[in-house]
């Protein structure tokens, strides 16, 4: 083989090389926008450490977009502007979250929320606002004084296991006499214990006073049906007195109503009672006095007597009158019937009236 041939198949291998290279640089490097259509997507922090041109922006694992510009708010927080692929769609739920690896490495990932169907899609100037990851690295310097303390909590136990070990030993080794305290409290219940299930086993043991447990066992249902009868007796009882109770509240409440109206009746019927008996007094008192008109009328006989006799008198008068009273209708009846009577022709004539 000669040398230009050679030269010819390096050359053509360097220009497939530079080739190859190129297309990945462009499918996976900082130029996708030669072939994939993007379009901003505007994304505000608190803090966006670690972000800088180019960091990737992904979505469910995937790579969807990179950081386009990084630049201060008037704010005071970060406003980040990432080129995401025109295919990929951004909803109003879904947060930006900047997570980084242990090397340093900062992504954005876009985290769904809280879906609620149908979800909206993010217009064309909004802002998503997003959120921070902590660094593993500063996670760990935060936990370096909370180990501490776990320490010294650590440590503070085992010093008090050793002081209960220490006091265990103490008592069961016969350095402590409560343990034996304890133990001579323990065997004097246990004594008691076993008296009084010798004293449960003399009365079980005997069969007449086992029969008399059965029978008292035996009868207790009855008892029990018999006690039940008697509360419900008592039950029925006490709904008479309710309803006897609400009958005697139907009764009395009206009285309470007009209790004020009848006490003030009574007090005035009180008032009548008592001037009618002052009357009453006065009246007997004149009736006694023997200088009064009744008290003569009922004392003195002679003004009896002359009532009476006036009382006759005046009898005979009425009889007298009586007469003179029909001759006068007599002439009053005659007048009504013949007027003409009255005058001279009337004095001379002396025929009768008609009556």
């Amino acid at each position: 083989m000669n040398d230009r041939v050679m030269q010819f198949r390096v050359g053509v291998m360097v220009l497939a090389t530079a080739i190859i290279a190129g297309i990945l640089i462009v499918l996976f490097g900082d130029l996708p926008s030669l072939v994939q259509a993007t379009y901003p997507l505007k994304i505000s922090f608190a803090d966006a450490r670690g972000v800088a041109g180019g960091t990737p922006v992904r979505k469910n694992g995937i790579l969807v977009g990179r950081v386009s510009s990084v630049m201060l708010d008037e704010r005071g927080g970060v406003s980040v502007v990432a080129d995401i692929d025109a295919y990929v769609p951004i909803y109003r739920d879904e947060v930006p979250r900047i997570s980084s690896t242990i090397l340093g490495d900062s992504e954005i990932q876009l985290v769904p929320g809280h879906i609620v169907p149908p979800r909206q899609r993010l217009e064309k100037n909004e802002v998503l606002v997003g959120a921070i990851s902590r660094d593993p690295m500063e996670m760990f310097t935060t936990l370096e004084p909370k180990l501490g303390s776990a320490l010294d909590s650590l440590a503070q136990a085992s010093e008090s296991v050793q002081k209960l070990s220490t006091n265990m030993d103490r008592m069961f080794m016969g350095g402590d006499d409560r343990f034996e305290k304890m133990m001579r409290k323990t065997e004097a219940a246990l004594d008691s214990f076993n008296t009084a299930m010798k004293n449960i086993d003399d009365v079980m043991g005997d069969p007449a006073a086992r029969e008399d447990i059965k029978d008292t066992i035996s009868a207790l249902p009855e008892v029990v049906a018999d006690l039940r009868k008697t509360v419900q007796g008592i039950g029925t009882t006490v709904d008479a007195a309710d309803r006897n109770l609400r009958n005697l509240e139907g009764l009395t409440r009206p009285l309470g109503e007009r209790g004020a109206a009848m006490v003030a009746q009574i007090d005035v019927t009180i008032g009548r009672l008592d001037a009618t008996l002052q009357q009453a007094a006065m009246f007997t008192k004149a009736l006694n006095e023997s200088q009064g008109t009744l008290g003569k009328l009922v004392r003195d006989p002679q003004v009896y007597n002359d009532l009476a006799q006036a009382a006759a008198t005046v009898n005979t008068l009425t009889k007298e009158l009586r007469p003179i009273v029909d001759d006068v209708r007599v002439f009053t009846d005659k007048i009504a019937r013949h007027p003409e009577q009255l005058g001279v022709r009337g004095a001379i004539d002396r025929r009768p009236g008609l009556k």
